[in-house]
């Protein structure tokens, strides 16, 4: 039978469409490569990492119809993502960090997997950009505006053209930071030539004026700072060296705890302690501690940069070594105005010394039967021990010996105002007694309460052998008879210069000849030895019967040679040493006046 011709059937036409839809899969997946070359080829050209990253997000938002979308960076130090792109996050700018927390490499996430801080900002897609080991970031994108769910073969795209494109942005983010490389080493060559210029500028220049105005000078051109304190340790205290823009007065207190820094200190808004308001009242957000030798010798306080930017770290090495140039510099110049100061006092103590010497008989007088000799040995360039030997007429020598409490200047100058009163009363001829009565009230009139005098005055007459004394304090000088026989001279008073109006009382004894007095001052007997043991009047006394048939000058060299021997060759005396012999060698009965 024969049918009539009712055209083609259900399964002749499927068969025949069946091509077409291969040829429609066919040409998107021709498509989906072709744009994933293109874009390949064109991130890859291109070395500028906004323009790789902005074209990435670009091409994934309107592949998949998204609105929102985003890249971001790794921030290793800080352990955030930087945004380097962002398209349609009203919240988030570009430079902002987050902080998603640890997310994978190796593959996306998506829904429930994104993290939370992600999700705030819409975010339903997060893409890893990764390169070999290395964490480079990720793509964060929105829903699409479809509102339908991403499928896999948009998955698989989106995957891929990230996974393409990581080289790119790996290369461009390797020439950035090769170019921030480059700009931190030319800051630093900048630093280092700024900081060799500075420093021979601070080794040129002994004024401290200038070497503060130097500092600021760097502090303003470097770090665009106009307020700013240095803090100096000086002679166990503290000094501002140098202060700019600074109204306000820094109590001890404070000042003395920013010594106790060990590291940098930056202002903290929500700190209560007492130094951060102080510093925060005088406008100073960092404090940097400039040590040395494991100890802070000064302190660097700024304000805060014209820019209103943040302090870097290489903000603050630069600053370290900055505070430390000029620390050096102000100590050498502390330094070397102590030299100029030592020696111009030298120069005086040297003057002061030579005066001092002039005040002290240059050669002992001469008188027959009697043999004087001295020696005088101060502990510094001027002392406060006096000796005199006057001869009164050609029968009678006055001896005299005195010690000034304290050694220097002031002991020095007080032995000169002795030395004139008693040149003053010698030709008065007044009795003994009443002559140290007046050199009492005198002393006690131009010293204060805790200067005071020990002195002895003797004279003896060679007619009758009389050696009239008056002892005010003094160590009691020995009188050593012929026969070996030892008595102390110890009849006078108190010392000079403690209470005005006291009597004094004269002592007299009789000396023959072979008899000698030993006049000395406490330099002698407290002279220390290495084990910290005195000389000791004893040990004196030893000496001298040992020696006291010798001449007067032969004795005293005895003496001198035997403290020696006790104490060692010192560099510095502890006191001062004085020493005064009057020896009778003859004595004249019938001499006339």
């Amino acid at each position: 039978m024969l049918l009539p011709n009712l055209g083609p059937t259900f399964s002749d036409s499927f068969a025949e469409s069946m091509p077409d839809f291969e040829t429609r899969d066919a040409r998107t997946e021709r498509f989906d490569l072709r744009a994933l070359y293109e874009t390949s080829r064109l991130l890859s050209s291109s070395l500028d990492l906004e323009f790789v990253l902005n074209n990435l997000l670009l091409t994934a938002m309107s592949k998949l119809l998204v609105t929102k979308g985003g890249a971001f960076l790794y921030e290793p130090v800080e352990d955030a993502y930087r945004v380097a792109s962002s398209k349609g996050l009203s919240s988030l700018n570009v430079g902002d960090k987050v902080q998603p927390g640890e997310l994978p490499t190796d593959r996306l996430l998506r829904d429930d997997e994104i993290p939370e801080m992600l999700a705030a900002q819409k975010l339903v897609l997060v893409l890893p950009v990764a390169f070999g080991h290395r964490r480079i970031g990720f793509i964060g994108l929105g829903q699409k505006a479809t509102r339908q769910p991403f499928d896999e073969r948009e998955l698989e795209f989106i995957q891929s053209l990230v996974n393409m494109s990581s080289s790119a942005v790996h290369n461009s983010l390797m020439v950035e930071e090769l170019k921030q490389a480059n700009r931190d080493l030319d800051g630093k060559i900048q630093q280092l030539n700024t900081l060799f210029d500075l420093s021979q500028e601070f080794n040129a220049t002994l004024e401290r004026n200038r070497l503060v105005k130097l500092l600021s000078f760097a502090l303003m051109g470097q770090m665009l700072v106009g307020k700013h304190v240095l803090l100096l340790r000086n002679d166990g205290g503290f000094e501002v060296a140098a202060s700019k823009g600074i109204r306000r007065e820094m109590d001890g207190p404070v000042i003395e705890r920013l010594f106790g820094l060990r590291d940098l200190l930056l202002l903290d808004k929500d700190a209560a302690s007492e130094e951060w308001e102080l510093l925060d009242a005088c406008g100073l957000v960092l404090a940097l501690p400039l040590r040395n030798q494991d100890e802070t010798n000064g302190v660097l306080l700024l304000g805060a940069k014209m820019t209103g930017q943040s302090y870097t770290s290489e903000d603050i090495e630069f600053l370290s070594a900055l505070g430390n140039l000029a620390f050096v510099s102000i100590q050498n110049l502390h330094l070397v105005e102590q030299q100029i100061e030592k020696e111009r006092l030298e120069k005086e103590m040297r003057l002061a010394r030579e005066i001092q010497v002039g005040l002290l008989p240059s050669k002992i007088p001469q008188l027959e039967g009697v043999d004087v000799a001295a020696f005088a040995l101060p502990s510094r360039y001027v002392g406060g021990d006096y000796f005199d030997v006057v001869k009164l007429d050609g029968n009678r020598v006055l001896v005299a010996i005195a010690d000034v409490t304290g050694k220097g200047v002031p002991a020095s100058l007080l032995m000169a105002n002795l030395q004139a009163c008693l040149h003053v009363m010698v030709p008065m001829e007044i009795k003994m007694e009443e002559g140290m009565a007046h050199m009492n009230r005198v002393i006690c009139q131009n010293t204060g309460f805790d200067k005071f005098i020990t002195a002895f005055t003797g004279i003896y007459d060679r007619r009758t052998g009389h050696f009239n004394y008056v002892n005010a304090g003094h160590d009691p000088p020995m009188l050593v008879r012929a026969d070996g026989s030892v008595e102390q001279l110890d009849k006078g008073g108190i010392l000079l210069g403690v209470m005005k109006n006291m009597p004094y009382e004269r002592g007299t004894v009789e000396m023959h000849p072979g008899d000698l007095v030993m006049m000395f001052t406490d330099g002698v007997t407290e002279a220390m030895g290495p084990a910290e043991e005195e000389y000791t009047p004893e040990r004196l006394e030893t000496c001298l019967l040992a020696h006291h048939q010798d001449a007067a000058q032969s004795i005293i060299n005895a003496v001198q040679t035997d403290i020696v021997a006790h104490t060692g060759d010192v560099a510095e005396l502890s006191d001062d040493r004085t020493m005064v012999l009057l020896k009778v060698t003859a004595r004249d009965e019938n001499a006339e006046d």
